[in-house]
């Protein structure tokens, strides 16, 4: 990993750009928007990078420093990187447009995405978009948009699609607290190392309540699960509405995970179904059947009465689902919302966040395959072992392509022991072809900076703190062969016959 003196030793050739000039300082910024899955991690390692983003009137106000950062502008540039949590889903879009005007509106919790002292009040004020962030890879529909996207034609204009991975998270399953009728959950179990409660899930149990199936907190399978009835009333499932990264990861994971699994239709039906995840890809063209594969918005019951060929979107089971746009409003709903449960990050639900709801423990493969009897808290130990089975084996002509990384950067079902298993790599998106502003601001140079810090040393702690891990140094040896390759890497000047994004 590159430690933060090594980045140092680079500010002469930095400031020889002009980017760390007293009299750059006023335009060196960088913006980005997209995946709320990593936001509160962003806005920490940007604020201690560069300048402190201090929000603006009726808008998100500062974060407070991460405690693993010495200062805010640690590297003595000043300057800032404003980012925009808006969704997986759109953060792909404005990459695509390389426009301003298609950011959507962050939540009200979210991080600050503005900062009045430099003029940027709203995200319409951004100076351009150098970056999105996705926790949803690139798959085949995006790189057609991309390479024919008409008459945006990203391809033409800004060269190739970048991804590169930035953070590893756990997709965590934070609960109400209490039952269906407002009782307190009885949960018996000890809480394990790193975790916030006691409840175990199965991997039985999670696709049960996924699936619509299991559907009551005294469900018999629960109960065998915590040693006791936990509660009564309905189990509420709450999921993402909008096109979200968050989603995608999950499930991704139960779509394999839970293929194989079965049990009763419900609390009074011992018909035995099939627990697969049923809820298709809402992007999918319509087909017969409708394939469920890991996407960023799927067909919830509750959230679409057809599917794409208007075809009924049965809920055979009668499980009760609810949804909410961003994280930050689905956290919301589950506090709010007795018998609930819903999954977010791991920074958004105890222990990362003080205050927050507790989260379930849930069985990895290797606790199923060795019947080892335990259940994995979503820590950034157990992401970090669940992401260590990626491994990328690349040459020149595959790491310039950035389906190769979709395929090599999940881990939908990993086999490890320790492995939380449903975890994933958030990743960063970028252009290949960057323009200098008729300001002098060479956005791009700002941000590869400060992606140097990210996979630096100095970041280590920061990350942790907001329950995240810090990319492998396998892959971030497969991110700077990138970087470095003449003609497929970024280029901060532009390429030649293309615009080149700002």
């Amino acid at each position: 990993m590159r430690n933060m003196k090594a980045l140092l030793m680079g500010t002469v050739a930095f400031a020889a750009m002009g980017v760390a000039s007293e009299s750059a300082q006023a335009q060196s910024f960088a913006f980005g928007a997209g995946a709320t899955f990593p936001q509160i991690v962003y806005r920490q390692l940007m604020d201690c990078m560069y300048d402190q983003a201090q929000g603006s009137s009726g808008k998100p106000g500062p974060l407070a420093k991460a405690a693993n950062c010495g200062s805010f502008n640690t590297s003595g540039f000043h300057g800032m990187i404003l980012y925009a949590p808006t969704g997986s889903g759109n953060g792909k879009a404005v990459l695509r447009s390389n426009d301003k005007t298609v950011i959507g509106t962050p939540s009200a919790s979210a991080p600050p995405y503005t900062s009045a002292n430099i003029g940027v009040s709203a995200t319409t004020d951004y100076d351009g978009v150098q970056f999105i962030g996705s926790d949803d890879i690139v798959n085949a529909d995006d790189m057609t948009l991309w390479n024919t996207g008409g008459t945006t034609s990203p391809q033409s204009k800004f060269g190739n699609l970048i991804q590169i991975p930035a953070v590893i998270g756990a997709v965590a399953f934070g609960f109400n607290g209490k039952d269906g009728t407002g009782a307190t959950l009885n949960i018996l179990p000890a809480t394990p190392t790193g975790g916030s409660s006691g409840l175990n899930l199965s991997r039985n149990a999670v696709c049960g309540i996924a699936s619509g199936h299991i559907t009551k907190w005294n469900n018999p399978i629960l109960t065998a699960l915590n040693g006791g009835a936990l509660g009564t009333g309905n189990i509420t499932f709450v999921h993402r509405t909008d096109g979200s990264g968050t989603t995608f990861l999950l499930t991704n994971a139960l779509v394999e995970q839970c293929r194989y699994e079965f049990g009763p239709n419900n609390e009074t039906d011992s018909t035995v179904v099939s627990y697969a995840f049923p809820w298709a890809d809402r992007a999918q063209s319509c087909s017969t059947p409708l394939v469920p594969r890991g996407a960023n918005q799927v067909n919830w019951p509750d959230q679409f009465a057809t599917n794409q060929c208007g075809t009924a979107n049965t809920n055979a089971g009668g499980g009760t689902f609810a949804n909410a746009s961003g994280s930050g409003a689905l956290v919301s709903l589950v506090t709010t919302t007795n018998g609930a449960i819903g999954y977010a990050s791991g920074d958004f639900w105890l222990p990362v966040k003080a205050g927050g709801l507790k989260t379930a423990n849930i069985q990895s493969q290797w606790d199923i395959t060795g019947a080892t009897g335990k259940f994995q808290p979503p820590t950034f130990a157990g992401a970090q072992k669940a992401l260590a089975t990626a491994i990328p084996q690349f040459d020149a002509t595959s790491r310039a392509n950035p389906l190769t990384w979709s395929l090599q950067g999940v881990a939908p079902n990993p086999v490890v022991a320790g492995a939380y298993p449903i975890s994933g790599f958030s990743w960063i998106e970028m252009y290949q072809c960057y323009q200098t502003h008729s300001n002098t601001n060479n956005a791009y140079t700002w941000f590869k900076t400060w992606i140097d810090f990210v996979y630096g040393t100095g970041a280590t702690g920061i990350f942790n703190e907001n329950g995240f891990a810090q990319v492998p140094a396998v892959w971030q040896n497969e991110i700077y062969a990138l970087f470095n390759d003449p003609a497929n890497g970024p280029q901060g000047s532009g390429c030649s016959g293309k615009v080149g994004a700002y």
